[in-house]
């Protein structure tokens, strides 16, 4: 049996550490270990990377699903404008109509009264 503390008991263990730390095969395990750790990290990686890529895809979706919206209820708001405007303007050219042809007959109008007066004061001269 080894003693505690003296030489003997400590250099078997030490020895078999060191055996074991320059064996292939504890770095053939390490390695392998390293590798699945490494290949879980990247799947990991990866997995959390199209889970975000999926969020982004279904916002901006969202976002075009909203604007199209938008858009279309502001084509609906200029078009209602834009009808009131063309009624508004139809509205306007029937008016300016009326006051042309009130213009014509009053011109005609003043000009009979002219002509009137012209005959009285030379029927008047006479």
């Amino acid at each position: 049996m080894p003693r505690k503390g003296g030489k003997e008991g400590v250099m078997p263990d030490v020895k078999t550490a060191q055996q074991i730390a320059e064996s292939q095969y504890a770095f053939g395990i390490l390695f392998v270990i390293l590798f699945l750790v490494s290949i879980t990290a990247v799947a990991f990686i990866f997995k959390d990377l199209k889970r975000e890529n999926k969020e982004r895809e279904q916002e901006l979706k969202d976002l075009i699903s909203e604007q199209k919206q938008e858009s279309k209820e502001r084509e609906a708001k200029l078009m209602a404008h834009l009808e009131k405007t063309n009624d508004s303007h139809e509205r306007t050219s029937k008016t300016l109509e009326k006051i042309q042809h009130g213009l014509a007959t009053l011109e005609v109008s003043v000009k009979e009264m002219w002509v009137e007066i012209k005959q009285l004061k030379r029927s008047g001269e006479q």
